[in-house]
């Protein structure tokens, strides 16, 4: 009785391993041009489920508030409210990106939990980037740093392998090679002896590659960043 069961276990583990991901940010495509927080002037229409109907619409300020393009509401039956910063990421010097938290029927979900549609997004000129792809190919910032309690540089991409060295700290910088397994990254790592805003020079104390696991189980990253820079 005991071998039908290890059979199917093999024949479904690379199911239960390819792990898909569902949770990252909305960010620009090519000619979107809003600034500060990336939502089109026309706004986003807003559901309570996948493929509902429209309850109201996301918007940015108004243009007679004083923090136009800093600030994002939601009217649903002409009520407004603020969507909170919480549904936001900073994703360069005072630009904001809405996150999403789940993926399902060709919709994605934000942090407070109405549902937003890939088709509108799309022609409206947003892109879904799942948190890894994002942490791969952000470009200028000062690198990336383990979260705390830091994170185990490994020879591969599994909790099983030898631990190289334990990152933490902003001296241990983190740079993605672009090579990813699941919620795992191959990354170069530079030891400084300063933080390299200090403007000194000859800080770098040694130089690794490894791998990490830059996505926690819940998908989140488990890396941050200078992004106003020094």
């Amino acid at each position: 009785m005991k071998y039908p069961l290890i059979v199917l276990f093999f024949f479904f583990s690379p199911i239960i391993s390819a792990q898909e991901l569902k949770k990252g940010l909305l960010m620009p495509d090519d000619g979107f041009d809003v600034c500060c927080i990336y939502i089109p002037k026309t706004g986003l229409k807003i559901y309570t489920h996948p493929k509902g109907v429209s309850i109201g619409k996301l918007t940015l300020g108004s243009n007679d508030s004083n923090n136009e393009g800093y600030e994002a509401f939601i009217t649903v039956k002409g009520q407004m409210s603020e969507f909170e910063y919480a549904n936001l990421e900073m994703v360069g010097y005072e630009i904001m990106a809405i996150i999403y938290t789940d993926r399902k029927d060709g919709f994605v979900k934000t942090k407070n939990g109405y549902w937003l549609s890939e088709s509108e997004l799309t022609s409206k000129g947003l892109k879904l980037t799942s948190w890894m792809q994002y942490l791969i190919n952000r470009k200028g910032v000062l690198g990336w740093y383990a979260n705390d309690p830091g994170l185990s540089l490994r020879k591969r991409p599994s909790t099983d392998s030898q631990k190289i060295v334990t990152l933490t700290g902003d001296l241990w910088q983190i740079t993605s090679v672009n090579k990813q397994k699941g919620l795992w990254c191959k990354v170069k790592v530079k030891k400084y002896k300063k933080h390299p805003c200090s403007g000194e020079e000859d800080l770098i104390i040694q130089e690794i590659t490894g791998w990490v696991k830059l996505l926690s189980d819940n998908q989140t990253p488990n890396v941050w960043s200078y992004l106003k820079g020094c």
